[in-house]
């Protein structure tokens, strides 16, 4: 409708057509699509925000299929308010994922952060060392009847839900112990949560190597080959929608090991652990220790066929590097995953109970004694 001069009224100038609107979204449907498609190969990173506007325009088609207008209106809305409400999650999420008083920055840009030095992180929990060990202090120099290993890993070290005496690198001690009389086995542990292989390495260099280490294992955790800033709680480009990634690996595959599949299927799977692997053999020859990697399983069905190739790929990457491997899910075979769940952490698989813990510190301490790591 026009008025007498012409011009079309204010209050339907900015109406599109429904040909205009439908072009639209047609556009935006097909412009995600293409970005969903061409995403990088190398790089596992997912994005909730891409998907959940495909599925913002698809509802907005749909539902004007719906002939009753009050059904068709509210479809509408509450698909508008879930993704506004995802947005708002993810920018609450974002903001408070960086206040930890136990993380520090660092100026390393490979490190990217550490533990914070004097923090005291619980009431029954040594007080992070000056160096940024969440650790009892260790002598330095290292004295003539002490072996020593260092040991590098992720959050399995410092799980919270876990007594300190409890975890597998305080109970690794006096399994070697008796396989070297005469010495005191002192494990170092030098690692920090959300640490890939790449960061563990760094901190070895920056930190670890001070320690003198007779023997460094990694205690490689499936969450290990993760190329992000662990330091701020996300995974790809979202802070909040991550969550929801175990759910759909449990609905796409019936099981967790889903979740971890694509970090290892890429090239930055190379980057981060190959790389670090053949770093750490160079480390040894330099440095004069020995190294080992010992692949962790997560508590899922031990015999799963994605676990499994997964834990063999680690395994052949390391010893395609020059280092020995340790498969410790074989310790599990015959293990129902139930025996080394926590409470409530059927999506918590990266983090087993104190039973997982032990097992794990005898399955190491076997391992290095089968591949005659200590002299």
């Amino acid at each position: 409708m026009e008025t007498r001069d012409g011009a079309r009224p204010e209050r339907t100038r900015w109406q599109a057509s429904p040909v205009a609107t439908l072009g639209l979204l047609f556009a935006l449907a097909a412009n995600y699509a293409l970005a969903i498609a061409f995403t990088d190969p190398d790089f596992y990173l997912p994005d909730p925000f891409r998907v959940t506007s495909l599925a913002l325009i698809a509802v907005f088609v749909v539902a004007g299929f719906v002939p009753s207008r009050l059904v068709r209106e509210s479809t509408r809305l509450l698909a508008i308010l879930t993704v506004v409400a995802i947005a708002i999650l993810e920018i609450h999420s974002a903001s408070r994922d960086y206040v930890d008083v136990r993380i520090q920055q660092s100026d390393d840009r490979l490190l990217r952060y550490h533990y914070s030095p004097g923090v005291t992180p619980a009431p029954d929990l040594p007080t992070i060392t000056a160096d940024g060990l969440l650790d009892v202090e260790h002598v330095v120099p290292k004295p003539a009847d002490v072996y020593r290993v260092v040991l590098l890993t992720g959050s399995i070290a410092n799980d919270g839900s876990i007594p300190f005496e409890d975890r597998f690198f305080r109970r690794l001690g006096p399994l070697l112990e008796a396989s070297l009389p005469g010495k005191h086995v002192d494990v170092v542990n030098v690692s920090c949560e959300g640490f890939n292989t790449l960061q563990q390495v760094r901190l070895l260099e920056q930190v670890g190597l001070r320690y003198e280490p007779d023997l460094v294992v990694v205690g490689f955790m499936l969450t290990s080959a993760v190329l992000q800033n662990g330091g701020h709680r996300r995974i790809g480009n979202s802070y909040f929608a991550f969550r929801f990634l175990p759910f759909v690996a449990l609905a796409r595959e019936g099981t967790m090991c889903a979740l971890f599949e694509p970090f290892f299927e890429r090239y930055s799977y190379d980057l981060i652990v190959r790389n670090s692997f053949e770093r750490l053999r160079l480390l040894s020859e330099l440095h004069h220790f020995r190294a080992v990697v010992a692949v962790l399983p997560i508590v899922e069905k031990f015999d799963d066929p994605l676990c499994q190739n997964i834990y063999a790929q680690v395994a052949r990457t390391a010893e395609e590097s020059g280092l020995p491997a340790i498969r410790v899910v074989d310790a599990f075979a015959g293990h129902a995953a139930a025996e080394f769940m926590k409470p409530r952490g059927r999506f918590d698989v990266a983090h087993p109970n104190p039973a997982g813990h032990a097992l794990i510190a005898r399955a190491i301490a076997d391992g290095v004694r089968s591949l005659a790591l200590v002299p």
